[in-house]
């Protein structure tokens, strides 16, 4: 299976700061989602350390959510692949085990995207922590709009 890479940051839920986000993605053989709590100040603080990356930073990661525990989790790690114009982008995901943690689900898969695809993806969560709604979405090399 080959599928397109991807990553989307969709607001579900507002309640005064924080928000409740559905954290979709895939790369070339794995995809997958999960629900996570966050307050906007965190998306915002992360979307700052995007700006002009990688320009600065040798590598950039987010978490929200419990990693290694029963509740829902994500992580994101942006570092320079290959060259400066090829950006790296390792995500994890986890999502809630309701009863049992054998029964929750994991995911980790790598894209591969291009700067101008960070710059966009940043201006998109700059966007939906304004307005309290919309998506985020973070295009792969393999993905590109026609």
């Amino acid at each position: 299976m080959n599928l397109k890479s991807y990553l989307e940051l969709k607001i579900i839920y507002v309640d005064e700061e924080l928000i409740e986000l559905k954290i979709k993605g895939s790369g070339t053989y794995f995809s997958g989602s999960t629900d996570v709590y966050a307050n906007i100040e965190s998306i915002n603080l992360f979307a700052e350390q995007l700006t002009d990356f990688p320009k600065n930073e040798k590598s950039i990661s987010f978490e929200l959510g419990v990693k290694d525990s029963k509740y829902s989790y994500f992580s994101i790690n942006l570092y320079p692949a290959h060259s400066l114009s090829h950006i790296g982008i390792q995500i994890k995901m986890a999502t809630e085990a309701e009863l049992r943690i054998k029964a929750q689900s994991k995911i980790q898969f790598e894209i591969l995207a291009e700067p101008n695809a960070i710059d966009e993806f940043r201006k998109a969560l700059n966007q939906i922590t304004i307005k309290k709604s919309g998506a985020a979405i973070l295009y792969g090399m393999d993905n590109r709009l026609s």
